[in-house]
């Protein structure tokens, strides 16, 4: 279901490369993955998260504070199988491929033949994935130009990543379920009341702009975590946003912090291609 990013014809794997009708080939690197994000999809000399961010989720995210949000996700694939055995699914945003495996983990349990793509346009997030998980396809490139066939999807999971509604539309099979994961207005509260001297709860939900899908279900999971390693408090803070625009007085009352106790919350909207 790979297609070529330069003439988006189907590809082929050899040995270690990607070859395409059109004769255009991709190494596949020592680690396992492909690079097929174009020099003109870029929107910087290095996009996606650098080494350092794309670390702190890793050794945050193994620590399983965020388990209950992969099982969430999980179990809603499981309830929209409809009886499917086989798969193709395309994990968009993928990061260090942490949730991208327990999907994969929580299938192969299944006994469901899937076939999983995990795509990022962060290179070292991609690199990290493909280091630590074997059993999928690995691909460096842009969500807004996905290189995957037309219709051949049946799940697409879209993890506080950016959404290109017309890309996961054209990719989509009709009936094929498209999961947006979002963070709830409650989602690391104790944590920003730390580093913040004002809070604002909000969030962002997006039916809006997903009105070309049937909108199924939005499922909220919400529950405490206590963070118990100051090293954790300090990863869980730099994979997020707040790092770039916090109080430097408050980022270092939070790193002061022996353990964290702190609210997860996510909303998790399915919608379907009519």
């Amino acid at each position: 279901m790979i297609i070529c990013p330069v003439c988006n014809k189907k590809m082929t794997r050899i040995e270690r490369k990607y070859i395409c009708e059109g004769n255009h080939n991709f190494d596949i690197s020592k680690y396992g993955h492909v690079n097929l994000l174009l020099s003109n999809q870029k929107n910087s000399k290095i996009p996606g998260d650098n080494k350092e961010m794309v670390l702190s989720r890793k050794n945050y995210l193994e620590k399983g504070y965020y388990r209950g949000i992969s099982d969430g996700v999980n179990k809603i694939v499981e309830n929209y199988l409809d009886n499917k055995k086989e798969l193709n699914i395309l994990d968009i945003g993928c990061g260090e491929g942490y949730y991208t495996n327990r999907l994969k983990e929580k299938l192969d349990a299944l006994n469901i033949n899937s076939n999983i793509v995990g795509i990022d346009i962060s290179k070292e997030a991609v690199i990290s994935a493909a280091k630590s998980y074997k059993n999928m396809e690995w691909i460096v490139a842009s969500a807004s130009s996905l290189p995957i066939e037309d219709e051949s999807l049946d799940f697409i999971i879209c993890m506080f990543a950016k959404i290109i509604p017309e890309e996961n539309m054209r990719t989509l099979k009709k009936g094929g379920k498209l999961i947006v994961v979002s963070t709830g207005e409650n989602h690391l509260l104790q944590l920003k009341e730390v580093v913040y001297e004002s809070v604002r709860k909000e969030f962002y939900s997006p039916v809006e702009d997903l009105k070309i899908f049937k909108h199924l279900e939005t499922i909220n999971l919400k529950y405490e975590t206590e963070i118990l390693e100051k090293e954790s408090i300090e990863n869980l803070f730099n994979m997020t946003p707040y790092r770039w625009r916090s109080p430097q007085k408050g980022v270092e009352k939070l790193f002061a912090l022996d353990k964290l106790k702190t609210t997860v919350e996510v909303n998790i909207d399915i919608f379907e291609k009519k």
